[in-house]
């Protein structure tokens, strides 16, 4: 690479934002996703062409490390071997030159069929042990509707959180697979391991884990810039009072984007 100008870096002006909006839609793009991209294709490292490949790249890379640094929820206790995105950026297109051609012809798909969130290219673990977390040597290409798939054929465990979340200890059923889940429940459309709600036509809420995750042997991933992020509200008893002879239970709510439920054996 040739040798970094000194002084302040470079702002990326809002009108190099809009070319972006023009050529692949409205979005909100990372300045800093944006100069990563510009900065490889003038040091002749990516082509011109693979600009959005190296922007979904440097997203999901930059999402993992924000995630792993600071243990949001479910990310507590994951490794990552990065601190800075374009290094994991340029560690993937020098090292891993089979992943990066596998993730520009991914990014392709994904264009071509209009941006569906099914074919977006994401970053996934190999190995699931968050004390090997997210190293070169085990992450892998996979898109998004791969990464949701491989649990289907796995044990799942459905937890019933009770209307407007407010069930303390939610009642839960195990599915031999998530197939089984999708029939039982009603839902045409299920997703495990992602840590968010699933309603159900009759007013229920559910949330879909996979044993492995549901037993703590792995977490709940969610990239949020993989995904539009919604936030739950939920519920926890602090007390009762009694009023006309009736008693209420007082409960302090709380906000999240998603949750992970983990069953411990007590004995």
């Amino acid at each position: 690479m040739a040798d970094k100008k000194k002084g302040r870096p470079r702002i990326i002006p809002p009108s190099e934002i809009e070319e972006w909006i023009e050529k692949y839609g409205d979005n909100t793009y990372l300045p800093r996703g944006i100069l990563c991209t510009q900065t490889l294709i003038e040091n002749e490292i990516i082509e011109e062409e693979h600009e959005f490949a190296c922007y979904l790249l440097f997203k999901s890379i930059e999402s993992r490390i924000h995630s792993c640094r600071y243990s949001q929820g479910i990310y507590e206790g994951v490794f990552c071997e990065w601190d800075v995105p374009l290094n994991g950026v340029m560690d993937i297109i020098r090292h891993k030159p089979e992943m990066w051609q596998g993730w520009i012809e991914q990014t392709r798909i994904f264009l071509e069929n209009d941006q569906q969130q099914k074919y977006r290219p994401t970053i996934d673990r190999i190995e699931t042990d968050p004390n090997i977390g997210y190293r070169l040597d085990n992450i892998q290409l996979l898109s998004f509707r791969e990464n949701t798939q491989r649990a289907v054929n796995k044990p799942v465990y459905a937890f019933e959180m009770g209307k407007n979340q407010s069930n303390v200890i939610p009642t839960f059923r195990r599915y031999d697979s998530i197939t089984d889940a999708k029939k039982d429940l009603g839902l045409p459309k299920l997703e495990n391991d992602t840590g968010v709600f699933t309603n159900t036509q009759d007013g229920k809420t559910f949330i879909l884990q996979s044993s492995a995750t549901t037993v703590g042997d792995q977490s709940v991933e969610l990239d949020s810039n993989e995904s539009e992020q919604k936030v739950y509200t939920g519920y926890i008893p602090i007390g009762q009072i009694e009023i006309d002879g009736q008693l209420y239970t007082i409960n302090q709510p709380f906000t999240f984007e998603q949750m992970q439920i983990k069953l411990k054996n007590e004995a």
